[in-house]
């Protein structure tokens, strides 16, 4: 089972350096489809939060399928403007005000293989540097191997995760790898739909992988998901209403080209925030519960 074998691999494996969360922090998550994804179904958010008993911690998932350190699946209208793209990336960040920022890139890197690293490595300095202002504590995660057939692309996939590891020394940030405590991709598909992105299960059974990086104990709060997915569905349903303000469906017609038509109600969007707020609420309360 892989569950059993991660947890195998996470005792062998020397421990990470512990990441400390503060009373109050306040996270926000880039990086492209693996974060994106993970906001639907909030098995590592929801982990995280039960591993750190009486801290209020908040996430803000501003991950993008699809994208890179550039931004480029950012660009609404504007994908042949790179700085236009870049600034979609790093403005909602700074507006959130984090104290800590998640940063998972260089999957889709990773496709332009050895010759494509100092683009890479230049862009993800670019990054850290406009990320500057927030005085963040910055992790950063390497991409997750891929299994099945699609594991004969590992070898790039590692070569870009070791350049991530050389920029969180370098920068002296924390790098947090899930896959280290991962069996190396095999023939059969256990956590993904297809070797690449992970399923609601493989999201789940990574859990302990996800905690474990960050130097959080591998079982903490996931021995019981029965109990712990009342914290997961308030995750949920807070991601859905973060997601609607920040990513609209009709922003065209709300801040675009075409706001002049349906402009006025922008104001709309702030009405999100009391929703939002309830539900975090909710978490804590669910929290709470878990922790009698």
């Amino acid at each position: 089972m892989f569950l059993s074998s991660a947890l195998v691999a996470l005792s062998l494996a020397a421990p990470p350096a512990p990441f400390e969360f503060k009373d109050g922090d306040r996270i926000v998550w880039l990086g492209g489809t693996l974060v994106e994804r993970e906001q639907r179904y909030g098995y590592w958010e929801a982990a995280l939060l039960a591993a750190n008993p009486g801290k209020k911690l908040t996430v803000r998932n501003l991950g993008w399928s699809g994208d890179t350190v550039h931004g480029e699946s950012r660009g609404r209208f504007d994908y042949n403007n790179a700085d236009k793209c870049f600034k979609q990336l790093v403005e909602p960040a700074l507006e959130l005000k984090p104290t800590v920022i998640f940063i998972s890139y260089g999957t889709n890197e990773s496709f332009d293989g050895k010759d494509g690293l100092p683009k890479f490595e230049k862009g993800l300095e670019k990054l850290l540097d406009a990320l500057k202002p927030a005085n963040a504590r910055i992790v950063l995660f390497p991409p997750l191997p891929y299994e099945g057939p699609a594991a004969a692309r590992n070898a790039d996939l590692k070569l870009y995760g070791d350049a991530v590891r050389a920029v969180a020394e370098k920068r002296q940030a924390t790098f947090a790898d899930p896959g280290a405590a991962l069996p190396a991709g095999g023939a059969a598909q256990r956590l993904t739909e297809n070797g690449v992105h992970l399923t609601e299960e493989g999201y789940r059974l990574t859990t302990p992988a996800a905690l474990a990086a960050l130097g959080l104990p591998a079982g903490t709060g996931t021995a019981d998901w029965t109990k712990l997915d009342s914290v997961r569905q308030a995750v949920l349903a807070k991601n859905e209403q973060f997601f609607n303000k920040w990513r609209p469906q009709n922003e065209t017609y709300l801040f675009g080209f075409r706001k002049h038509e349906q402009g006025r109600n922008a104001k709309e969007i702030a009405e999100f925030d009391p929703f939002i707020a309830k539900l975090e609420d909710e978490i804590a309360v669910r929290l709470k519960e878990l922790n009698k």
